[in-house]
């Protein structure tokens, strides 16, 4: 049996799916609103133990990459790798974003404009946008970091997700991120072959949100 396990502590909740590397199809997914990321190594013996697999069961993994927390994405890697590392297993990254925009309810929703937020602080969010027409499986579009104030200029017709405080600008009609963000999302585009290098996406360090303005990294036209 050759298995994908899937990971992504990268928001306030951390979560692990187990899926057959051939076709996708789930096995088991735990997930632990508020845990801590040394919960992972746990959780991994946990999944494979309820599926009646073991760790050489595990053929590949795949981790949400980010952007969110600095430390649950650390921590994911790290537990990504140490598994990987003595077996020599491929590790794919992905877009922690892009993976709820996966969700097969917003697929569906091809004809609309599709925006998954996750609350950055310093009055600003993390962002991933699908324009009409995009596909979460093509990769379209890029993580970027905005400022808040070009959250309250969102289209009414856009499908917006978002994770974090209450805050003006956020549309009422907003969906919770969290109900659309899970491993299988991550399993997803990793077997599709929309993935990265297992490199975390923090965006803040890597990317300031000058230099993402200043090479016009911003969301698509949104009306």
């Amino acid at each position: 049996m050759s298995l994908l396990l899937a990971l992504d502590a990268s928001t306030s909740s951390i979560m692990v799916g187990l899926y057959r590397a051939d076709s996708g199809q789930e096995l088991k997914t735990l997930v632990a609103p508020g845990a801590r990321g040394d919960t992972l190594p746990e959780m991994f013996r946990q999944i494979l133990s309820n599926s009646g697999a073991s760790a050489h069961d595990v053929s590949r993994l795949a981790c949400g990459v980010g952007p969110g927390s600095f430390t649950g994405i650390r921590a994911a890697l790290a537990a990504a790798q140490g598994l990987a590392f003595r077996r020599q297993l491929p590790v794919t990254g992905v877009s922690t974003l892009l993976a709820a925009l996966s969700h097969p309810t917003l697929e569906a929703q091809t004809g609309r404009t599709r925006i998954a937020l996750l609350d950055a602080y310093r009055e600003e969010a993390f962002a991933r946008a699908l324009a009409p027409g995009q596909s979460a499986v093509s990769g379209a579009g890029s993580d970027v970091r905005i400022g808040r104030d070009a959250v309250a200029g969102l289209s009414p017709e856009a499908i917006v997700l978002w994770h974090g405080r209450d805050a003006l600008g956020i549309p009422d009609s907003a969906l919770d991120l969290m109900d659309f963000l899970l491993p299988s999302g991550i399993a997803r585009l990793s077997l599709a072959g929309t993935c990265g290098e297992p490199v975390p996406n923090y965006l803040r360090e890597a990317a300031p949100v000058e230099a993402l303005l200043a090479q016009g990294r911003t969301l698509p036209p949104l009306s």
